[in-house]
């Protein structure tokens, strides 16, 4: 059972890739108190793990905040969200709790580190880095041979040539 943290938009994208990959969700969790459910998922303010078998997916789009929430719940087991129309290569490496959206591409040999986001239709080369926390925005293209700092952002539409670094919490 997958249990969703947020209940703003990009939670609302966990739950659809969620259901295409036909997860059970649970809820959502959310501090908010005006948000009652989401696509009819109730939204509760707190969570006590009860099961092993439990899963979480922290939806917030902001990394410095996602990267509290995952430091503050040690006990949850994280899942990644793959959606089944992104690429992504036998030969990549891909961390705990990260999305990736439809139509994105991750070549061989990329390792994309924990709680990233890989939005939709973004391609990323052989080669490459992807640090912990990092998002990455639609239509993004990064190269081959590069390494993208923790924490960074890069906007949708960007374009990063071949062996370049993006320092930690950087946005591009």
């Amino acid at each position: 059972m997958l249990y969703i943290y947020g209940a703003t938009a990009h939670a609302k994208t966990a739950v659809d890739v969620a259901e295409d990959l036909d997860i059970e969700i649970g809820g959502l969790i959310d501090k908010s108190l005006l948000i009652e459910d989401v696509f009819d998922y109730e939204v509760q303010l707190h969570h006590q793990v009860k099961d092993a078998a439990e899963n979480f997916f922290v939806a917030v789009k902001n990394p410095g905040l996602r990267e509290r929430i995952v430091s503050e719940n040690p006990e949850w087991n994280f899942q990644s969200l793959i959606h089944p129309n992104a690429y992504v290569s036998k030969r990549a490496e891909i961390g705990e709790g990260c999305i990736i959206l439809p139509g994105a591409t991750i070549a061989p040999d990329v390792q994309i580190g924990n709680h990233c986001i890989i939005s939709g239709s973004a391609v990323i080369e052989s080669n490459t880095i992807i640090e912990d926390f990092v998002n990455v925005g639609p239509n993004v293209s990064i190269g081959a041979n590069v390494l993208v700092g923790r924490g960074s952002e890069i906007k949708a539409n960007t374009h990063i040539e071949d062996e370049e670094t993006i320092p930690k919490e950087s946005v591009v």
